[in-house]
């Protein structure tokens, strides 16, 4: 017995070691998270500037990206919490600025920022062929740079989670990771047919998506799931626990065979523009907003009820963040989304009962941080949501632990 509980203890070292493994070790913050659990119900706390850490050769001195973390992409406002890790993944990529393929982590014990992965060089529209010879490679009928990352990623919109089981960020990209490259020259440096379908379907209407999925302890994009179903670019991921499945809504609803990697659709389509969503494990239902519309998604059942079909606000991505509080059990909503409303403008906070099937505005006494764009989460470990802006970090406690 004694020899069994030995070999036991051994096991259990080695599984945490090896959790431990990829997970940079940053200086606890005793003093902020003291402060932090003694946060009372409904109430707001602004965090001291973040400091930063991990792969930082690539930026100069005076960078932004050292004094602030990654700062927000466009239409990039999803963070995921990783629970082994205890820390929050980020990525995306915006428009004109911003056009990198890095991995950040965020450790709000540390209060910092850990960029995981450099990013490569950029794909943008000067490179000549020469260029896209030396940094592109076609690998298991996928485009991706050497190190086997997106070659140029979009906007991750809502098409962003974190794959518990796995423990991998899963990244659902519209554009293939091609966004704005030469699709001439790409095929030309590949030796490919202009016309081959590896270098169609991205883009923002209909066709195909590829999933990047990266790996926080090696620090490397790793597998890449293609012929994903896509109807538009702004579309809804989430990884469904209770079915270890990725779930998504682009046009239609799916749910992935994770035996078969084949994606099985559900339901009618509507039309999920700008729309936000959260999981709640313990009930297996998804919300989803979109516009002042609330619908609710039984995973077991496969079915959608729209259970509030004019809310008493609205969002639309880049203009909000969205999460679900489990010890609160509320869906928690942070919008600065236009609205004629009077009372609307600036930043707003509700949250969303799932039994009850209503909004309510839970009013803070300090008001809510006026903030513009903003990227967010859930902090299960410390209980509290996360709201990132760039140069404010500020967390909110809904409800105490019992």
């Amino acid at each position: 017995m004694a020899a069994r509980y030995l070999l036991l203890l051994c096991m259990w070292d080695a599984a945490a070691n090896a959790s431990e493994a990829g997970k940079p070790q940053l200086a606890t913050d005793d003093a902020l998270l003291a402060q932090i659990a003694a946060l009372p119900d409904n109430s707001w706390m602004k965090l001291p500037p973040v400091k930063t850490a991990g792969e930082l050769s690539w930026l100069s001195p005076k960078s932004d990206y050292r004094r602030q973390g990654p700062r927000i992409r466009d239409y990039c406002n999803k963070m995921v919490w990783a629970p082994e890790r205890k820390r929050a993944l980020y990525c995306g990529a915006g428009h004109n600025i911003h056009l990198h393929n890095d991995v950040w982590e965020y450790d709000l014990a540390s209060n910092t920022w850990v960029c995981l992965f450099a990013p490569d060089p950029t794909a943008h529209r000067k490179r000549d062929e020469n260029w896209y010879q030396e940094n592109v490679v076609l690998r298991n009928g996928v485009i991706r740079t050497p190190r086997g990352a997106p070659l140029r990623p979009a906007h991750t919109w809502w098409g962003l989670c974190y794959d518990i089981d796995r423990r991998r960020l899963v990244f659902w990209d519209a554009h293939k990771g091609l966004l704005f490259t030469n699709r001439k020259l790409l095929a030309a440096a590949l030796k490919i047919d202009p016309q081959s379908l590896v270098l169609r379907g991205s883009g923002s209407g209909p066709g195909e998506a590829w999933v990047f999925e990266f790996d926080p302890v090696s620090k490397k994009w790793l597998d890449v799931i293609r012929k994903v179903p896509k109807a538009y670019e702004s579309s809804q991921m989430e990884y469904l626990s209770r079915h270890k499945a990725l779930w998504l809504h682009s046009g239609r609803t799916y749910v992935q065979d994770s035996k078969a990697k084949t994606w099985v659709p559900h339901t009618k389509s509507f039309n999920s523009n700008g729309a936000v969503s959260a999981y709640d494990p313990e009930s297996d239902m998804v919300v989803l907003m979109v516009g002042s519309k609330t619908l609710v998604y039984d995973c077991a059942n496969h079915s959608w009820t729209v259970t509030v079909e004019n809310g008493p606000d609205s969002i639309h991505i880049p203009r909000g963040t969205f999460c679900y509080d489990s010890v609160a059990k509320k869906f928690v909503l942070f919008t600065n989304t236009k609205s004629q409303i009077e009372s609307h403008k600036g930043s707003r906070m509700w949250l969303y009962d799932l039994e009850s099937k209503t909004w309510t505005n839970p009013k803070p006494a300090d008001g809510c941080p006026q903030l513009a764009g903003v990227a967010g989460y859930y902090d299960a470990a410390r209980n509290v949501t996360v709201i990132y802006s760039n140069h404010e970090t500020w967390v909110y406690r809904a409800k105490k632990r019992p």
